[in-house]
């Protein structure tokens, strides 16, 4: 018979104590204060700069409480404008 390893039960402990009382949209139940995240593309000066990121969060979820900005993402070095908005119900 196989034995758990103390490690992997200890990762499934943590798995399932951080996701407590998360709901996700297959169970239909959304808190009104949670926040979404929309990736809205790539930030460059080129592309699409601070401004831009901003004004294409405000025009893609107006009512939705918007809040645009350029975020790095950790250990890649892209950098991508991230749209944080109310979650539709």
């Amino acid at each position: 018979m196989a034995k758990l390893s103390s490690t992997l039960c200890f990762f499934l402990l943590v798995c399932v104590l951080g996701t407590n009382g998360i709901r996700d949209i297959a169970s239909n139940v959304i808190v009104p204060n949670d926040k979404c995240l929309t990736a809205l593309g790539v930030c460059s000066f080129k592309l699409c700069d601070e401004h831009c990121c901003e004004e294409k969060c405000l025009n893609n979820f107006k009512s939705q409480n918007p809040s645009g900005d350029c975020e790095m993402i950790h250990g890649s070095g892209l950098i991508v404008c991230n749209c944080y908005h109310d979650c539709d119900n």
